[in-house]
């Protein structure tokens, strides 16, 4: 799992991020957001924190915690298919979890390749024949790294295929 970006810990902490630099020199952890708060909460005085600021922190943990679930999930998943057994029947929690998981959080989900490969069967069987699977699919995707051009793109597309968001359109 990847620690947050400073830039990511601020906009979740409700600061800026130059007292995220600072806060790390006092010893405030930065491995996570969770941490992060709490560190704050015990060793700094707050004087005002809007109810939003809050509501954004509690976002950012529950995100982090659910991107944790389906890393958790993925590598469980990935053991049993190493084992010989059947992942199957975990498919359609794995596919929900990934489907909790804010866009914003999904860069920081640990997947393994033969899960995903599972869980994208339909649309890369698609694609293996040749179809377009862009133009054969419906629902949203959210890239989350404006930066990362076509790889984050697709990474955006496979990962939303394997939470269930995009699926095959209907044959008319």
């Amino acid at each position: 799992m990847k620690k947050p970006t400073q830039a990511a810990l601020a906009a979740a902490l409700g600061i800026n991020p130059s007292l995220v630099t600072r806060d790390k020199r006092r010893g405030m952890p930065v491995h996570s957001i969770e941490a992060a708060q709490q560190w704050r909460d015990e060793n700094l005085r707050v004087r005002y924190t809007p109810e939003k600021d809050r509501e954004a922190v509690t976002r950012a943990i529950k995100g982090e915690s659910a991107a944790q679930r389906v890393t958790s999930l993925h590598q469980a998943a990935g053991a049993l298919l190493e084992s010989g057994g059947d992942v199957y029947p975990m498919l359609p929690m794995i596919s929900q979890a990934m489907a909790d998981v804010p866009p914003s959080q999904r860069m920081r989900v640990g997947v393994v390749f033969e899960v995903m490969d599972l869980l994208t069967a339909d649309v890369r069987r698609v694609q293996d024949q040749g179809g377009d699977v862009l133009e054969l699919t419906e629902g949203p995707f959210y890239p989350c790294d404006k930066e990362g051009g076509d790889s984050s793109f697709m990474g955006a597309f496979w990962y939303s295929v394997a939470a269930g968001e995009v699926r095959m359109k209907a044959v008319k």
